[in-house]
């Protein structure tokens, strides 16, 4: 009895029809009524003749007449009102299912125990999990003596399959194996993307002892869920470093990494970690992954609250045939049929499918798969913002929600719209009426916070730049004057300087040449510097790794203060390049080469190569000089 309880009327106002109807019913009851008082006056024998049978007939069919039309207006009634008792989905809600995979790029991955390499296998795993993600977020982040994000949490899963296969063991920055550090780093995403909790997947050859307690020290259990799948046979195999042999140890000795599985087992048993092997197909990943997204109290309770009551009363229209059948007349179908004629009528095409389902029953089905054609289909102004947002049209969504009905649910849609759109105003206004209808509201109230954090950081940013800018103009307007007075300096200067230079010049043409004999007979001291800084450099070749990434780090900053200070210079540069003419009196540039020699070179240099795993390996060295890696004793591989 659960569908009485809550049976209700969607558009409840459709019942007033009923008054209509009801009074159509009285008056031909009563006309019927008046009709009849002829039978008082008339000798019922004679009454077929007096009135040529016409009043005997009315008066046969009369009560079925009025009680079908009492039937067909009861059930129309009842059909626009929306009678409803079930709930469906609302097709608005983005699945917020995150997943971020972890997957392990340390030198062991390189191993041939599964051919071709346990990282070949590893990407193939990776591809076929991020070709099923239809919906949710996913992000892939490589691992080895440091974490590094190849794309944050995203819907966008072709990006990352094009990245795949630009990944290897040996474009990664530093040697090691640090699975605590990759899970820092997805749990820093996570919190970053403002979910509450995601899923992490841990794809790796093996971890150690110690990474057990590191592990369990950084593993945030409300945040993120933790599962393992293991790469590699307990019997290993070398691993092949490019141009230089296979991997060896300290002592020379060819390294044969091995799947243990110890380690794994313990943080398993320790943690409640569900783990499984590499197989063939797709059953280790697929039973992992196959629970159900993580959902949290309030989302649950969002998506009661955002749900949409079905429409039932479609049903109805077959209890509208008997009553039909009844009101009949031979001839009147025909004449109906001619009326539209009598009138011109735009035209319009009707499809097969409209004689069947509704706009929005037929935008509810390509919903998924095309959402913005979704949009331009629904006339129901909800269904209409859900689609709108689901596309991507934010603006158009926000507008969709005005026009429903003033509902808690609206108005927290509408806030989401607005915010999305960057209007920060707006989505405060509505998230505040939101939770003046509904206080309970706890989606709304956290997006309210959210929200007037970003206004607050925008301010805050305008506030500094315009601070800026005023600093920046009135060092410009000193600069002016102190600009102004040099000159007036430099001119007092130069009449002074130019008695001073004739009368030294001869002096300094003297010294001159004194020093260019004693140069002569000399030894030039150039060349012992130079033999002294490269056994220098030789010496400082058997330092560690530590200070030549602190020397790499003081590089950057410096590069960065140089950047500032080249910016004015390189702009001169670039002006002076166009203003000279790059050819010489024969038609050919500076280099020798004629334009149809340059064109030449062009034409191979587009032919090179776009490699992403360059980028990749850039990004990856930036992100570890970045880092605290002044750690020791870790393993290479």
């Amino acid at each position: 009895m659960e569908w009485l309880h809550n049976f209700h009327f969607i558009r409840p106002a459709w019942l007033l029809l009923l008054l209509p109807a009801l009074a159509a019913v009285y008056f031909f009851r009563h006309r019927r009524q008046s009709s009849g008082q002829w039978q008082q006056v008339i000798d019922p024998d004679l009454l077929p003749y007096v009135l040529d049978g016409q009043m005997t007939g009315v008066n046969k069919y009369a009560p079925w007449v009025t009680a079908s039309m009492l039937v067909a207006a009861f059930v129309t009634a009842i059909a626009l009102a929306g009678p409803a008792w079930q709930k469906v989905p609302q097709p608005v809600a983005k699945n917020q299912d995150a997943l971020v995979i972890l997957l392990d790029m340390s030198l062991s991955m390189g191993s041939k125990d599964l051919p071709p390499s346990r990282a070949v296998r590893a990407i193939q795993k990776v591809t076929d999990i991020v070709r099923t993600r239809q919906d949710g977020q996913t992000a892939l982040i490589v691992y080895a003596a440091g974490a590094y994000t190849v794309t944050p949490l995203t819907d966008d899963t072709d990006t990352i399959e094009n990245l795949l296969p630009s990944i290897s063991p040996f474009i990664m920055p530093a040697p090691g194996s640090r699975p605590d550090k990759a899970i820092e780093q997805a749990q820093q995403l996570i919190s970053d993307a403002g979910i509450s909790q995601a899923r992490l997947l841990l794809i790796t050859d093996g971890i150690q002892e110690k990474d057990i307690e590191r592990i369990d020290a950084v593993l945030n259990p409300a945040l993120s869920e933790l599962k393992i799948l293991a790469v590699g046979t307990p019997e290993g195999a070398p691993v092949p470093m490019p141009g230089a042999g296979f991997l060896k140890d300290g002592n020379g000795n060819i390294v044969m990494p091995g799947l243990d599985t110890g380690p794994i087992s313990a943080l398993a048993e320790q943690l409640n970690i569900p783990w499984q092997r590499m197989t063939l197909d797709d059953s280790d990943w697929q039973s992992l992954l196959s629970q159900q997204a993580i959902t949290t109290a309030d989302n649950n309770q969002t998506q009661r609250r955002f749900d949409l009551w079905k429409d039932q009363g479609y049903w109805l229209i077959l209890l509208l045939i008997p009553p039909a059948l009844l009101l009949f007349r031979r001839g009147v179908v025909f004449s109906i049929l001619l009326l539209p004629l009598l009138w011109p009528q735009p035209g319009y095409a009707l499809e097969w499918q409209d004689l069947w389902q509704t706009k929005d029953q037929q935008a509810a089905q390509i919903m998924e798969k095309d959402p913005a054609a979704a949009a331009g289909t629904f006339e129901d102004p909800e269904w209409k913002g859900s689609a709108a947002y689901r596309a991507g049209d934010y603006e158009t969504a926000a507008k969709a929600f005005a026009q429903g009905e003033a509902s808690a649910s609206n108005h927290y849609n509408r806030g989401n719209a607005l915010a999305n759109a960057g209007n920060l105003e707006g989505a405060i206004e509505e998230y505040q009426k939101a939770l003046d209808m509904d206080p309970d509201l706890s989606a709304a109230a956290k997006n309210l916070e959210t929200v007037k954090k970003i206004q607050q950081q925008q301010r805050q940013q305008q506030n500094q730049d315009s601070d800026s800018q005023h600093n920046s103009d009135k060092q410009q307007q000193d600069g002016q004057q102190q600009k102004g007075q040099q000159s007036n300096n430099q001119q007092n200067q130069s009449q002074q300087n130019n008695g001073q230079q004739q009368n030294g010049q001869q002096n300094q043409d003297a010294q001159q040449q004194q020093n260019a004999n004693e140069q002569s007979d000399a030894t030039d001291p150039s060349t012992d510097q130079q033999q002294n800084a490269a056994q220098k450099n030789d010496q400082d070749g058997g330092e560690s790794s530590d200070q030549a990434a602190s020397s790499q780090q003081q590089k950057q900053d410096d590069g960065q203060q140089d950047d500032k200070t080249s910016a004015a210079s390189a702009q001169d540069a670039d002006k002076t390049a166009q203003d000279n003419d790059p050819l010489s009196a024969n038609g050919q540039h500076d280099d020798g080469l004629s334009r149809e020699e340059r064109a030449a070179m062009q034409q191979w240099l587009n032919r090179v190569p776009d490699e992403p795993g360059n980028l990749l390996q850039r990004k990856f060295l930036y992100q570890y000089r970045q880092q605290d890696n002044q750690e020791s004793g870790e393993v290479l591989w």
